[in-house]
């Protein structure tokens, strides 16, 4: 137990001192050129405060928000889902590995082109270009852990009488938590960058479309505050909806 607290004491000095470290740098950088280039983080600061003051924050927050978890519960799930059923029907697998390879090989910006086209401006396009992104991820994770899953123990469930819903829910899902768990992240982050990415070239509204007027504007203070709350989209993604998940994949492995 000390070992293991002294070492989370180094890595959050480490994390500390590389804060501190970019902060110096960035303020070094402040100095040496005018503030529409390089803002200080005192005057990124203040522009975060105003947005949170203006209420600009929150409105914008709430619709990006929306956004993402309708994308990321889309693409998460469809992968599961095509995961579970290419890992029980590998002919399907067969069919289904070249698509996914297809949707994870086309770059995003190619994606939202196209979803520009068929969707026009609005929560479509972001939406669908981020689901398309983020289901290959989700789907070669669960595939992978799907093929490893001991069939052994599968078929002693069913021999047992364990219905398919509880076969899924007491075997496959527990063994498949850490491979899902690798898999969520990526297309967590997946679909926060390419939803705001979405946003700022396809929407009019939501935290990319305000960092593009924003750059428009020429408030460069401002833009790197939006990138600020893009940042803190994808450490709330990791610990809001990931979390969870981490930790009973940890406690299935210690059952195990």
């Amino acid at each position: 137990m000390g070992s293991t607290t002294g070492a989370k004491g180094v890595r959050a000095a480490g994390s500390l001192a590389g804060f501190a470290l970019l902060m110096v740098a960035w303020s070094v950088l402040a100095a040496l050129y005018p503030s529409i280039l390089v803002p200080s983080p005192l005057e990124v600061l203040a522009a975060l405060a105003a947005l949170v003051a203006s209420g600009e924050l929150a409105r914008e927050l709430v619709t990006t928000v929306w956004r993402l978890l309708v994308a990321f519960v889309l693409g998460g799930g469809l992968g599961i889902a095509l995961g579970l059923a290419g890992g029980r029907v590998p002919t399907l697998a067969d069919l289904l590995r070249p698509i996914m390879a297809v949707l994870a090989g086309v770059p995003p910006i190619s994606w939202l082109a196209l979803a520009l086209i068929w969707f026009g401006t609005g929560s479509l396009a972001p939406i669908v270009v981020a689901l398309l992104v983020a289901m290959p991820a989700v789907f070669v994770a669960t595939l992978e852990g799907t093929r490893a899953l001991d069939r052994d123990l599968v078929d002693m469930a069913r021999a047992f009488g364990l219905r398919q819903l509880d076969l899924l829910r007491e075997v496959y899902l527990p063994a498949l938590t850490p491979h899902l768990l690798s898999g969520l992240r990526t297309a967590a982050a997946l679909t926060v960058r390419v939803g705001v990415m979405g946003e700022f070239l396809a929407s009019s509204t939501g935290v990319g479309s305000a960092m593009a007027l924003a750059r428009t504007r020429l408030e460069t203070a401002e833009v790197i505050a939006w990138v600020i709350v893009a940042l803190g989209l994808l450490l709330a993604a990791e610990g809001l909806l990931l979390g969870p998940i981490a930790r009973r994949a940890a406690a299935w492995r210690k059952e195990g």
